[in-house]
């Protein structure tokens, strides 16, 4: 078996190539830059091939495919994010691909609030037309998510997001990555529909402070404003457009308490509970102990 992993150098895309490598799955992983190549590369995990190619490109990608059972398909929140994904679609429908694992989002419909989610519905509709067995992961918000809001916490250990005390089933990239190996490794020819999240919903606050216990720092929540929000993470590097959507998804769906439900499929899956926020706090307890407030400043 070989599998093609798009975004393989992404936060689930990179996982879900090393656990393929682990359970010695050959593997194509794709990535746009060659930066990111080479710093696949360097891992020298066994079975995998690295290959630099603009999923954008209509040329370029039918020739991703030779070769491949299934794929990982996972691309970033870009302004061509629905082509690349309808190419790869339709390269893997005309190669005889088995089995097509795609990333997606909660909520994915023709009239969401999120751009986002309308994009992954677009998507969605191309893959379920293909012919092509599929599975679509719908995970819960991530806990790697806070990793990226780590420069904002203030000298009090605040870390200021528009969530108010929205509870959401925060889940690990791991686990995510784990549910995929298994999707593309079953050899089932059923489609799936698999909503993923962590063993419980918890506020940011509570997540923070439970981060806090493990690492040895006081870390908690402090509600802020739809603006404040877009003005730093615009500041940050994100486009306006994405901007608005991630606003919209803190201050009004995730605020509302959306995000809360749980489900037990991870677990389900991998025959196993899906981590906690404290196994996740032990895994990037160096991140966390970083920053403003913190005991290395």
């Amino acid at each position: 078996m070989k599998v093609l992993v798009t975004g393989a150098s992404g936060t689930v895309g990179n996982l879900v190539v090393r656990a393929l490598s682990q359970r010695e799955v050959a593997v194509r992983g794709v990535v746009r830059r060659e930066e990111s190549a080479a710093a696949l590369r360097a891992l020298n995990l066994p079975g995998v091939e690295v290959a630099v190619t603009d999923l954008a490109d209509a040329d370029a990608v039918p020739a991703l495919l030779d070769g491949i059972d299934n794929v990982f398909l996972v691309t970033a929140n870009v302004a061509d994010q629905l082509t690349q994904e309808q190419q790869v679609i339709q390269a893997a429908a005309a190669a005889g691909v088995q089995r097509v694992v795609k990333l997606s989002v909660g909520g994915a419909s023709p009239d969401a609030p999120l751009a986002l989610a309308r994009v992954h519905y677009a998507a969605e509709q191309e893959l379920a037309a293909s012919g092509v067995a599929y599975t679509v992961l719908r995970p819960a918000f991530f806990m790697d998510n806070l990793i990226q809001y780590i420069p904002w916490i203030n000298a009090d250990g605040q870390m200021p997001l528009p969530t108010g005390d929205g509870a959401m089933g925060m889940i690990n990239s791991q686990d995510i990555a784990d549910v995929a190996v298994v999707e593309l490794t079953s050899g089932g020819t059923d489609n799936h529909d698999l909503v993923l999240t962590g063993p419980e919903a918890l506020t940011i606050d509570q997540a923070l402070k439970r981060v806090g216990e493990v690492v040895g720092r006081p870390l908690s929540h402090i509600d802020t404003s739809r603006e404040e929000f877009l003005n730093r993470y615009i500041a940050a590097g994100n486009t306006p457009d994405y901007a608005q959507d991630m606003a919209t998804l803190y201050d009004g769906i995730l605020r509302a308490g959306y995000g809360a439900g749980l489900t037990d499929t991870v677990e389900r899956t991998i025959g196993s509970a899906p981590r906690t926020i404290n196994d996740f706090a032990r895994d990037h307890a160096a991140d966390f102990t970083q920053g403003p407030g913190s005991s290395s400043i």
